[in-house]
This record gives structure tokens, C-alpha cells and sequence, in this order.
């Protein structure tokens, strides 16, 4: 009976020892806010934590110097048209939930574009050179987009997403500032509403990580000016959309990370005054897009750049990107 007693204080003793060291073992570690907002593009969820704002500025750039051409071949733009294009999109996203956010974006337009061509009068056998000179620069079009994590990354080994997104056409949509044929201000706003959903998967295998997304985007009807000889506003219908993008990842570690995305676009025919018109042919476009994307604590920082490979009557340069967003 002595024997017995002696194990009993002795397991009695143990249970006391090693109490702290089980129970630690099953509880998980609980994020800080503070911490929660440092988590990375790694270790986030893909949507924003209940209460969280992150606000940011993505602007891209384009030279406008080669394009697709309706047979598929690229080729340079005459030797005397020369043009720029730059976007800065404003977001603001905030979560509603730990599962859904809303994301309200707008844009600033400035371009530019220039032309010069050598016109023969036979009347008086003289040649005359016109120089067209149009910029674009001012508040685009508005964009709403609610995204909603259908299958957590959490309870999933593949999360996915779904969004909704809403175009409402505040730009300006037609020609202004009418000075001649050759100089005026281009529109900067699309001109109609736009609705698109669709949905986005991502999976991380650390240190890697892969993602695919799916969007399709229709346009409803309505109303611009394509040329500064219109009288009136002309009715009109872009085509619908459809985008496709697959990316692989490299995890240099949770702070850096080298992007790589194939991505496809395909754009219907559109219409004028009801019947398909050259104003708003098929395009289709099949690019490449490397990126780095960078993170300090709550600052994340990216750059990217899209490489068209194929397409039709689309541009076919480049387009530079640099992200800057922050989390409150």
C-alpha cells in the first residue's frame, strides 16, 4: 500500500510539472490587430479581416508604338503617330466580415496623343503637312466590386472567391474643348455601365503558390460621340468580356514574392445604332505578366508588367504597373 502511495504523489507531482507544456500544445497562437494588419500577401486571407481599410494607388503606363492587327500580326504604328497613356486608380477596400469586403476604386486619365501626315493638292501642286495634337487628362470611370470567400483558405486547402463588379460611367464620354479638327480634348470615361462577376482560387504550397481567375463583364447600352463631326450622341453597345488568368509564385520569403501570370482576354463585337460596327471590332489578347511585390510591415509595394504575346486589334506594347497599398 506504501508502494502505491508513492507513485500516486509521484504522478500527482508529474501532472503538476508538465500541465503548463500540454496545454500550451493545444492552444493556437492568437493574432494581435496590430499583427493581423502586418500579415503579408502570404499569410493573408484573400479578403480584408472585419473592420480592416487598406487604401492604395496602382498606376500603369504605356507608350503607344506597335499593336495586333486584324489578322493577328504586329506591327509598328506609321512612323509619324506617336501617343502615351497613363491610369491611376485610387482604392479604397474595407471588410464587412472576416469573409467579404467592398472595394471602391476610382481613376485618373492622362494621355496623349499626336499625329503628323503630308497632304498633296493638286489644284495648286503644293503638299501641306497637318499635325493633329489630342490629350486626354481628367476623373475616369467609378468601380464597385463586393469579393466573398466561398471557401475559406482556413478550412480548405484551395480557397475561392467570388466577386461582383459594378462600372458606373462618371468620366467624360465625349470629345471637349473642340479647338479644330485637329486639336481636342479625348474622353476620358467609357460611356456606359458595365456588370461582371466571377471568381478567383488560390492554394499555397509554401514556397509557392498558385492562382487562377475567371471574370466575364457585360455592358449595357448607351450614349456618346465617337467623332467631333457628330451632331448628336449615338447609341452604342461594347461587347462582352471575358478574362482568364493563371499565376505561379515564388515565396522568396513572407515579405517577398516574384509573381509570374499568363493571362487572355477576349472582347466581343460591339454595336452602333444596333448593328456591329468597325468602331468597336473583336479584339482578343494573350499576355504575360512578371512582377515583384514587396511588403514593410503594413506598406506593400509592387511592380509589375504586361507582355502581350498574341492578339488582335490590340495594343501590343507593354504596360507598366507600380502598386502602393496600405493597411489601416
Amino acid at each position: 500500500m506504501v508502494k502505491y502511495t508513492h507513485i500516486l504523489k509521484y504522478l500527482s507531482a508529474s501532472a503538476v510539472f508538465f500541465a503548463p507544456f500540454i496545454c500550451s500544445g493545444q492552444v493556437e497562437k492568437q493574432l494581435t490587430p496590430a499583427e493581423i494588419k502586418q500579415q503579408t500577401i502570404v499569410t493573408e486571407p484573400v479578403t480584408l479581416k472585419k473592420g480592416f481599410i487598406r487604401s492604395g494607388m496602382l498606376t500603369n503606363y504605356r507608350v503607344a508604338d506597335k499593336y495586333f492587327t486584324d489578322d493577328g500580326i504586329k506591327e509598328y504604328y506609321p512612323s509619324n503617330i506617336w501617343g502615351t497613356k497613363s491610369v491611376y486608380n485610387l482604392t479604397f477596400q474595407y471588410g464587412i466580415s472576416d469573409r467579404m469586403e467592398v472595394e471602391l476604386s476610382t481613376e485618373y486619365m492622362n494621355s496623349r496623343q499626336e499625329s503628323q501626315k503630308t497632304e498633296f493638292i493638286a489644284a495648286t501642286n503644293t503638299a501641306k503637312t497637318v499635325v493633329t495634337r489630342q490629350k486626354g487628362t481628367g476623373i475616369g470611370d467609378t468601380y464597385v466590386k463586393i469579393r466573398y470567400q466561398i471557401f475559406p483558405e482556413t478550412s480548405y486547402r484551395v480557397s475561392v472567391t467570388g466577386n461582383i463588379n459594378l462600372a458606373i460611367p462618371t468620366g467624360e464620354k465625349n470629345p471637349t474643348d473642340i479647338r479644330s479638327a485637329e486639336q481636342y480634348d479625348l474622353p476620358v470615361g467609357s460611356g456606359t455601365y458595365a456588370l461582371g462577376g466571377g471568381l478567383f482560387a488560390r492554394t499555397i504550397f509554401y514556397p509557392y503558390s498558385f492562382t487562377f481567375g475567371l471574370n466575364y463583364t457585360y455592358s449595357f447600352t448607351g450614349r456618346k460621340k465617337f467623332e467631333i463631326t457628330d451632331i448628336r450622341e449615338i447609341e452604342f453597345q461594347p461587347g462582352e468580356v471575358l478574362d482568364l488568368s493563371l499565376g505561379a509564385n515564388l515565396h522568396l520569403n513572407e515579405w517577398i514574392v516574384f509573381s509570374n501570370e499568363l493571362t487572355y482576354q477576349h472582347k466581343d463585337k460591339g454595336t452602333v445604332n444596333g448593328h456591329y460596327s468597325a468602331l468597336l471590332p473583336l479584339t482578343w489578347s494573350a499576355s504575360y505578366r512578371p512582377g515583384l511585390v514587396f511588403q514593410v510591415r503594413r506598406f506593400r509595394l509592387g511592380e509589375s508588367v504586361t507582355i502581350p504575346i498574341k492578339g488582335k486589334n490590340t495594343a501590343a506594347d507593354p504596360l507598366y504597373i507600380v502598386m502602393v497599398q496600405y493597411v489601416f
